[in-house]
């Protein structure tokens, strides 16, 4: 495998650090200092701005310089629904098939979260709660032989994975396990439509309204792509 170029080991490393909220809405990003903080040329850091940009993750503009973009909820809720259609497409096709060593390991999965839910002084519990969520959603792709496409959807996901790290903080994410088993249950009886409603409703926790009335500053959210760009 080839080993990745100057320009995405920056892309990667300052669209990790803004998914975490290490890079706040707001915050100024200077190409030389983060240039030199990864050890590469500024023309590689400028590239992976750019393309951060284009993504809508930071905002370039002449006159204030490069700073991270505010979480847009409009394109959240774009990526919501682009998620939920191929997932969905995925779970019914693994309706009513699981082995029980397939869901054995999918319960395996809900007790480890629930479990490090429980043990807020577990050292990097936010990440690991966001790796556990994934591996579950991930799994269905991977019986599948498709978790290509969940990884390159993951990928694609810049609003949402802000808003899941953000909501960690808040009780939107207090419900996973009880999401999950849910929808693990309609798996196993083989009831699609209670798969399609157990699926959205998860898929679609995270609204407006409740960014709207939360106790961070009003400069992390905004409406609209085009008002976080001009």
């Amino acid at each position: 495998m080839a080993s990745r170029s100057a320009r995405e080991v920056a892309y990667e490393t300052i669209r990790s650090r803004i998914i975490t909220m290490d890079l706040k809405p707001g915050d100024e990003l200077n190409d030389r200092e983060l240039a030199q903080e990864l050890g590469i040329s500024r023309t590689p850091m400028r590239e992976a701005l750019i393309l951060l940009n284009n993504a809508h993750m930071v905002a370039i503009k002449p006159q204030s310089g490069t700073h991270v973009a505010p979480i847009d909820l409009h394109l959240m809720e774009l990526e919501q629904f682009s998620r939920y259609t191929l997932e969905k497409e995925i779970l019914t096709r693994m309706c009513g098939r699981l082995t029980p060593e397939q869901e054995a390991g999918y319960r395996q999965l809900i007790e480890a979260y629930r479990v490090l839910e429980a043990s807020p002084e577990e050292p990097d519990r936010e990440m690991r709660l966001l790796e556990l969520d994934n591996a579950f959603h991930r799994r269905a792709f991977e019986l599948c032989g498709m978790e290509h496409h969940f990884d390159h959807m993951l990928a694609s996901l810049q609003h949402v994975e802000r808003i899941r790290k953000f909501s960690l903080q808040t009780n939107e994410n207090k419900a996973v396990c009880a999401a999950h088993t849910r929808i693990l249950d309609a798996m196993v009886q083989n009831d699609t439509q209670e798969l399609s409603r157990a699926l959205e409703s998860h898929l679609s926790r995270y609204k407006q309204t409740d960014f709207e009335r939360a106790a961070e500053p009003a400069r992390f959210f905004v409406h609209a792509a085009v008002e976080s760009r001009y």
